[in-house]
């Protein structure tokens, strides 16, 4: 056994201003390791069965869950690593590699009752020292679950902006083939000699038509319709029937409009109908350009009522119902591809609260995300928002299979997850209840039963805080 030099133990930091004698007795119980670039001396999942003194060089850290590395950080000369006294460690979470050239000095954990008694100031430094270490990798933990809750609503975002925009893409294009073949569609129909009544026959159908569109039809009496449609415009030698009739048929005409037309058109009948069907089915791609950009307006505004952008205050009085409503549709995609319905059950004269929006709405999040983990494909999720005293009660229940109830009195802790490795690290209903509790004086709480799961969050309403 190589022991280190009491000069090379000064440098750690806990032990710098320890009596010479102690570092002595220390010194004469450590073995060294002189290592290389990149040499391994602690494999994850190992036995833990000592601490190292990190006396010169650098240590690289690098932790796996699942194959995935989870954690990567290097740590310099004056540090200490490994098993502490007084942890549970009971094997190393992480692979230690030399960076460079560097001497590590490892004590075995066997030693520690004697440590703690021929060096009672150090135990205490060590126990202050893993103290910190719990608080940073809690920290570390809550940082890597917020980024990964983040991807995961930004992958879900895109998908949902993806549809929308998609659509507007390809109804724009549509429209420009519309747009290219209109100057030869005019010619035809102004040689004809339109006269107004032409005009305003169309725009009757077109009227008509537009308000019966609103209709559902079943498929197979569309199919119906397209072919009775079809037949009628082959009779009347207006080319292309087969082709008009869908168009048609969706933007809601029918033979009887048709007929109403021709009484008018008379001759002119297959320009009218080329007129109308250009004329119907533009509007139908404006209408679907409308729709689909709507739709990224409000997930652009459900974004920023989300993240509380355009906010300048940590805390303001805000209406809970919006919150829950954005980060549905922050999860929508989520949820659609298990099937999940979600239902509504708001007060509509609920009192507003006092809170950092963009913490409630992590605290949204992290509930509505579990009960979807939790249940199968095809079930429910309730939303409730009531009042409750002086309070503002919100319900967020599930119909899965339930949490048992040995397991109901831990899910608060921190680190504790039922999920696999890699799926979860158990700080999400830890955070839920910092939120509610500590930062905005509410209560979280958990009812459980199979096929009926609530998580009731309770917080101040705005006049109590007044």
């Amino acid at each position: 056994m190589q022991p280190p030099t009491v000069d090379e133990l000064r440098h750690v930091d806990v032990l710098a201003d320890l009596p010479t004698s102690a570092l002595e007795w220390l010194a004469q119980r450590c073995d060294v390791r002189d290592m290389q670039d990149g040499e391994v001396f602690v494999r994850a999942k190992e036995p833990a069965e000592h601490m190292h003194f990190i006396l010169s060089g650098l240590v690289e850290y690098e932790r796996e869950e699942g194959g995935v590395v989870r954690g990567h950080w290097v740590v310099n000369a004056g540090e200490v690593g490994g098993m502490l006294p007084r942890s549970r460690m009971t094997e190393f979470p992480s692979t230690a590699r030399a960076v460079g050239h560097t001497r590590v000095a490892l004590y075995p954990k066997a030693g520690f009752d004697e440590l703690a008694e021929q060096v009672p100031d150090l135990d205490g430094r060590l126990l202050s020292v893993m103290a910190l270490r719990i608080r940073q990798s809690a920290l570390a933990e809550e940082q890597r679950e917020r980024m990964s809750a983040l991807g995961k609503l930004a992958a879900g975002l895109a998908h949902e902006l993806n549809n929308p925009a998609a659509a507007v893409r390809r109804a724009a294009s549509d429209l420009r083939g519309r747009l290219d073949d209109f100057p030869a569609l005019l010619i035809d129909w102004l040689s004809a000699q339109p006269s107004p009544d032409h005009v305003r026959a169309i725009e009757a159908v077109s009227q008509a038509a537009a308000k019966r569109a609103e209709e559902r039809v079943t498929t197979l009496k569309r199919s119906e319709l397209e072919d009775e449609l079809a037949d009628w415009l082959d009779d009347e030698d207006v080319p292309g029937g087969a082709d008009r009739a869908g168009t048609l048929v969706e933007a809601g005409v029918r033979v009887a409009d048709l007929d109403a037309l021709r009484d008018v058109c008379g001759e002119h009948l297959a320009g009218a109908v080329s007129y109308l069907e250009f004329r119907l089915a533009s509007s139908a791609l404006l209408r679907d350009v409308e729709l689909a950009s709507g739709r990224i307006s409000d997930l652009v505004a459900s974004v920023k009522t989300y993240s509380h952008m355009d906010r300048g205050a940590d805390r303001v009085e805000t209406d809970v119902r919006k919150g829950l409503d954005s980060t549905v549709t922050m999860l929508a995609f989520k949820l659609r591809t298990k099937h999940i319905t979600v239902e509504r059950d708001y007060d509509e004269d609920l009192p507003s609260v006092l809170g950092d929006v963009g913490a409630l709405n992590q605290v949204w999040t992290n509930l509505i995300v579990n009960a979807v983990d939790a249940l199968h494909e095809g079930g429910g999720i309730t939303l409730k928002a009531c009042r409750r005293g002086e309070d503002v009660a919100v319900s967020i229940i599930d119909d899965g299979p339930g949490i048992p109830e040995d397991v109901q009195k831990r899910v608060f802790e921190p680190f504790f997850t039922t999920k696999g490795v890699g799926e979860g690290t158990g700080l999400g209903l830890d955070l839920v209840n910092r939120v509610v509790t500590r930062q905005h004086g509410g209560t979280v709480r958990v009812f459980s039963r199979p096929g009926r799961t609530e998580f009731l969050v309770t917080l101040p309403t705005t006049t109590v805080r007044a």
